[in-house]
Parts: C-alpha cells; sequence; structure tokens
C-alpha cells in the first residue's frame, strides 16, 4: 500500500523496442516521480530476455530519454536535460546520441527514413515575439492575439494558433550502428555532445494549417505521412482528422472517409493501416466513437474498417505489423487493455470482438508490444499488484512470463471484483478494504471520461486510500468505454442518472458483500467526469458525509466558451436544449446540496478551466455549505497522473486530511433535518 511520499515509488514502463544488435534484449522506457527535483526522470534500460526477474540494465542516463527508434543501423531518441525542451539525439556509430535539434519548444516525435539519413519531427514553432523568441518581450509583454478560428486552447500546452505543430526534416549524415548510449552517470552531464554550430540545418516542410502528428515513412522511405485535421472552414467546429501526404512543395490529405484518425503505419507505399473512429453522424459526432483499424488503398482511393465499431474497441496505442500477416493491436475489453491478432487481408466484414481471441490475461492492461523473430510477444502492462512490468508471451497456449518486477510498492492491497445490475448489463467494479474487521469508512470514486475505464492495473488513489484506513469501491458504469458502442452511449442527453444509477449500485453491492464496510460513513470522490458525476449525487443524494469534486466539469453553459473541447463535448453529451442543459447541470443542483464539499482544481486546467470550480464553489458558499476549494498553481487537467511530483503528494495529503476531518468525532456533517451541516457530530 502506498503514503503520500510513496508517489515517488510509483512508476511508468512503455515502448518495447526490439534491440538490433542483440537478440536476447528488448530495451524499454521506465519514468518515475523525483520528488527531490520535482520532475519526472525517464531513461531507457535494457530487458535481458534469458533472465527472467534480473534487473533491467540502465543504457541512458539522461534526464529524461524516451521515444526509441531504430531505422537500419541508426537510432533516435528524445532527450530533455533538466528543466529543458526534449530534442532529437541520434547515435552514430558507438558513439554517444548527439543533438541534431534546437528547437526553442522542443520536439514532440519523429520518425527516421528506413535508411537512416534523414529524420522527419514535429515541434512547434513560435511566432515572432512570442515564447522567448525576442528576449526583450516577456509573456506579458506579447502582443494580443486574434482568434478567428475555434481550435486555439490546448490543455497541457495553452494557446496553440501562435505556436503550431510543424514538420520539419534533418539530413543525418552520418547513418551509423549503434543503440542511444549514455552521455555519462551523471544525469545532467552532457559530455560529448554536439554544440550547436554543428546541429544540421532543418528544414522546414509544408504542412497543413492546423499541428501535425504522428510523422511516419513507408517502408522504401518514398513516402512521408502525418496526421492533422482535415481542411475546413476557420471557425468551423470539426473534430475530424486525416492522414496527410508531405512532398517537397506542398502537403495533401488523402480521403479517408469522415474519420478521426489516432495513428498510422505503412504496409507498402500504397496501402495504409490507421486506426480512427468514426464521424458518419457529422464533423462533431464523437460520442462513444469506438477506435477501431481501417486499410486504405491510395490506388483506388478505397477505405474498409477491419473492426466491428458496435462491438471492438481499440486502445489509443499504436498497432505494429506481424509477421503472421496480421496486425498486433491493443483493445480495451472490460477493465483490460488486451493483445489480439487482427487479419488485414481477404476479410469481406469487419472483424467483431467474438472473432478475436485475446492474447494476453484479462487483468492485464497493455500499453505497448513488440513481436520478436521468433514470433513470441513482449509487451508492457500494469497489473493489480503493480502500475507496470514487462512480460513475454511466447505462444497462445501458454501464460505470459514476468520479466521484470519494477514495482515498488510494498505489499499492495489486491481489490475484490464486485457486480450490479443495469438495464444493459452487469456493471463490473471492485472493492478494496484495510486488513481488520472494520467498520471501515468507505469511499465511492468515480473515474472521468465518461469514455473512459478503471482498470485491472495497481491504483494509487486506492492504494493510499486504503493505507490511510478507507474501503474504496469503484467501477465502470453506463457511459464507460470497454464494453461496446451501445454502453458508451447510453449517457447521451443524460449525462449523469444513468451513470449515478450505475455507482450507486455498485456502492449498495459492495456494502451488501462486505460486513467491514461501514454504510454510515460514506464518502464520495471524482475528478473530470467524475467530478461532475459527485457533485450531480450529492446534489440529490443526501447519504454522504463528505465529497471531493476534482477538476469537474460543473457548468455546461460556460464550459462551451472556455474549454479546449468545449465547442464540441457540451452539445455532444448534453445537447442544445437550454432546459435539458440546465437539468443536467451541478450548478443548478446546489441548492439540494446537503454534504460538505472540497473543491479541488488546477489553475492551468484548459479542459475542465478553473472558472468552473470558481462558479461550483461560490454557489456552495452562498447556498451555505461548508465547502473549501483547493487550487493548485501551474497545473493542467494531468495533475493526479503527471503534474508536478510534488504536487502529486501534496494532493494526496489534501485528500487524505479532508476524509480525516470529515470521518472525525465532532466533524461537520449534513444535519438530520436536511439543512447544510452545521453544527458538531459525535
Amino acid at each position: 500500500m502506498m503514503k503520500p511520499s510513496d508517489v515517488a515509488h510509483l512508476h511508468t514502463v512503455t515502448h518495447p523496442v526490439r534491440s538490433p544488435h542483440d537478440p536476447a534484449t528488448v530495451l524499454v522506457e521506465i519514468a518515475r516521480p523525483h520528488p527531490d527535483s520535482d520532475t519526472t526522470l525517464s531513461q531507457l534500460f535494457a530487458v535481458d530476455l534469458d533472465r527472467p526477474g534480473a534487473a533491467p540494465e540502465r543504457v541512458t542516463h539522461g534526464w529524461h530519454d524516451s521515444a526509441l527508434r531504430f531505422a537500419g543501423r541508426t537510432a533516435g531518441l528524445l532527450r530533455a536535460a533538466r528543466d529543458a525542451r526534449p530534442q532529437l539525439h541520434i547515435a552514430t556509430g558507438t558513439g554517444e546520441a548527439r543533438p541534431v535539434t534546437d528547437a526553442p519548444l522542443g520536439v514532440s516525435a519523429f520518425a527516421l527514413r528506413p535508411d537512416g539519413a534523414a529524420a522527419a519531427w514535429v515541434a512547434r514553432e513560435p511566432e515572432p515575439g512570442r515564447y522567448g523568441t525576442d528576449p526583450d518581450i516577456g509573456p506579458e509583454a506579447e502582443a494580443p492575439r486574434r482568434i478567428t478560428r475555434a481550435k486555439y486552447l490546448s490543455n497541457g500546452v495553452g494557446y496553440v494558433l501562435d505556436r503550431p505543430a510543424r514538420l520539419f526534416l534533418t539530413p543525418l549524415t552520418a547513418p551509423a550502428a549503434g543503440p542511444a548510449p549514455a552521455a555519462a552517470d551523471d544525469a545532467t552531464d552532457t559530455t560529448g555532445l554536439l554544440g550547436a554550430e554543428d546541429v544540421p540545418e532543418p528544414q522546414r516542410l509544408p504542412a497543413p494549417a492546423g499541428d501535425v502528428r504522428d510523422p511516419q515513412y513507408s517502408p522504401s522511405g518514398s513516402v512521408l505521412s502525418v496526421i492533422a485535421d482535415v481542411p475546413s472552414g476557420d471557425a468551423d467546429v470539426d473534430t475530424r482528422s486525416t492522414v496527410w501526404l508531405v512532398g517537397e512543395q506542398e502537403a495533401t490529405p488523402l480521403d479517408l472517409g469522415d474519420v478521426a484518425v489516432s495513428h498510422h503505419l505503412w504496409l507498402d507505399d500504397s496501402t495504409l493501416l490507421f486506426t480512427a473512429s468514426s464521424r458518419a453522424g457529422g464533423a462533431t459526432d464523437f460520442v462513444a466513437r469506438t477506435l477501431g483499424l481501417h486499410r486504405h488503398d491510395r490506388a483506388t482511393g478505397t477505405t474498409v474498417r477491419l473492426t466491428d465499431e458496435e462491438s471492438v474497441e481499440l486502445a489509443d496505442i499504436a498497432p505494429a505489423l506481424s509477421r503472421q500477416g496480421s496486425v498486433l493491436a491493443v483493445t480495451v475489453s472490460d477493465g483490460a487493455q488486451r493483445i489480439v491478432r487482427i487479419p488485414i487481408a481477404g476479410t469481406s466484414t469487419p472483424s467483431t470482438a467474438a472473432d478475436l481471441d485475446p492474447l494476453t490475461p484479462a487483468d492485464h492492461v497493455v500499453d505497448g508490444l513488440v513481436e520478436l523473430p521468433d514470433g513470441s510477444l513482449v509487451y508492457t502492462a500494469g497489473t493489480p499488484a503493480s502500475a507496470g512490468e514487462v512480460h513475454r508471451l511466447g505462444s497462445r497456449d501458454s501464460a505470459p512470463q514476468a520479466l521484470t518486477a519494477l514495482s515498488r510498492i510494498d505489499d499492495p492491497v489486491i481489490p475484490t471484483p464486485i457486480a450490479a445490475a443495469s438495464p444493459l448489463g452487469e456493471i463490473h467494479g471492485w472493492v478494496a478494504m484495510p486488513r481488520g474487521e472494520g467498520p471501515f469508512p468507505v469511499i465511492l470514486n468515480i473515474h472521468g471520461g465518461p469514455f473512459a475505464q478503471y482498470s485491472h492495473a495497481l491504483f494509487d488513489e486506492t492504494q493510499v486510500l486504503v493505507e490511510a484506513g478507507y474501503g474504496v469501491v469503484w467501477s465502470n458504469p453506463r457511459g464507460s468505454h470497454g464494453r461496446g458502442r451501445a454502453w458508451g452511449a447510453a449517457v447521451q442527453g443524460d449525462l449523469a442518472d444513468p451513470a449515478a444509477a450505475d455507482v450507486l449500485a455498485v456502492l449498495e453491492a459492495a456494502l451488501a458483500a462486505h460486513p467491514q464496510l461501514d454504510p454510515e460513513r460514506l464518502g464520495i470522490q471524482g475528478g473530470s467526469y467524475g467530478g461532475y458525476l459527485t457533485a450531480m449525487i450529492i446534489g440529490s443524494d443526501q447519504r454522504f458525509a463528505g465529497a471531493i469534486v476534482e477538476r469537474g466539469y460543473l457548468v455546461p453553459q460556460s464550459f462551451i466558451g472556455t474549454s479546449d473541447i468545449g465547442r464540441f463535448f457540451s452539445e455532444g453529451y448534453t445537447g442544445t436544449d437550454p432546459e435539458e442543459i440546465a437539468r443536467q447541470s451541478p450548478l443548478g443542483r446546489v441548492p439540494a446540496v446537503r454534504t460538505p464539499t472540497l473543491v479541488m482544481h488546477s489553475e492551468l486546467d484548459h479542459r475542465c478551466p478553473l472558472e468552473q470550480a470558481q462558479q461550483y464553489f461560490a454557489a456552495l458558499q452562498r447556498a451555505g455549505v461548508p465547502s473549501e476549494l483547493l487550487v493548485f498553481p501551474g497545473e493542467n487537467h494531468e495533475l493526479s497522473r503527471s503534474g508536478r511530483p510534488r504536487h502529486r503528494i501534496q494532493r494526496f495529503e489534501a485528500v487524505l486530511d479532508w476524509w480525516s476531518r470529515v470521518f472525525a468525532p465532532g466533524s461537520r456533517a449534513p444535519a438530520a433535518d436536511g439543512a447544510p451541516g452545521t453544527g458538531e457530530q459525535d
């Protein structure tokens, strides 16, 4: 289990890559929060396939190394020094990884040409006079921004209209052998790196008006492509995107239909594979649109969806070509993410969930994979006991073998599955409890999205709460993904009530099944959509002693003009009728709230802007509800997942402090007569 300070023990392990020099080695990226520096450290490690359980060997020593790629005998990676932007580094021969970019706002993605002679990379290009391009002009002195298009903000970035993501090309004049090696043991050492005067001059390639991402070369190297928005009017709200072919003179969009593309890769110069979700109902038809695999033939202009939209949901993870004439992809499946093989040729109808036999266990949450020459798979995945490990799967009939033991969380609590009934089928969830007889106070936790899911992987929120003495209940109600499109679309037009009924049904089932849980001491919390649902529930249900509403979607009416997704999210889920929007608004339910509430938010959240929390908190105060507002400076919507380590620790401390006060003897609690609680309770 965990204490707040154990945030330093969390880790992620991702992006397995075969070593081209040692068939018994796979390289992975391991990242951990580092509270002392208040940053996240990330390096590349070698996993020995012949020594399961052996500690991986660190092979790079930058402060933040990621995105390792090989092309022929050339290796590339993104490296950032402490408090610096990531730049593309190339390893040549047996030398050190050397920088080949000097992008002022950093490099976000790259692709190596298959012969290793060039690199295409993506970086935000700042408008002159902004973002430090002129040392005499600080942020407060920049010129005003003239906004004419719908997309001008992005959570985690800020304004994007004056720093679009563009594609650049850098020649690599000395492609050679070698993995990306260490610069030195000291993470801040840059010994042997090229000086700025040695950085090759990049070529800015033609690009569409908006941001570009996911650069890819075809196997021959003659086709270079990116993903970007479809051409549309600046003021139009359009969630579609497509693949663009990039030449020296122009970028040309492919007609892939009404879709939003996530990842793409080339079978050959003519055949494209890509993952995308449909926009068949219009440019903003995004609700519960599942991600699927598609094949496009440039010669005929035809596009075929290879997976069934109603039953197969792919994770937002790049698929990989298999030597068996198929694609390896990851499906989202009822709390898991599982590897499947999808046929790519000779299929007349899309593969359904029943057609795809998952290769990995039902409680593994896969987030990266690579196929070895012998046909076995190496993948990274979270499990109930670990936030992430490296596994090897030899054959369909064999069980996967854990190659690593990276988790530093001692004696983690393993949750127990719990289920309840709904009109669309069973709602699946989990319950976790401290050891002992109880009775324990209970926290009902609700996930964001809504088209997202809680998974089987070790969840730091649960570990911290259980360590502090609380039982925890969480589930995937209607509106979540992982159960098919109908389940995900069940909250469209009725954003709160179906999901609220489901999470409460799972809570009741947990209380009935586990007498160690105290039904008289209940709390509720959630973030983003979970914050929304928490606020809606306490506006109609007075059973909870306290609530935490974090980064919530709380005022649909103002969300439309302030959020980076506001121009389509609210109308997609709550509709356009003012009365219906008001019915689904947490702000409108505040007069009925009797539950002491902590409102938590991040100052730079552009997904659910701070004003959502401010309006909701002000309404609680006016209604006489015991309430507090906690604002984290410098953080965005991702605070609890990837915020500064110190803020993540402080967030956990604030959560535990709140619940200790809510459940302490003599604490403020809802009054028995239904008025806001103002007295003391024994």
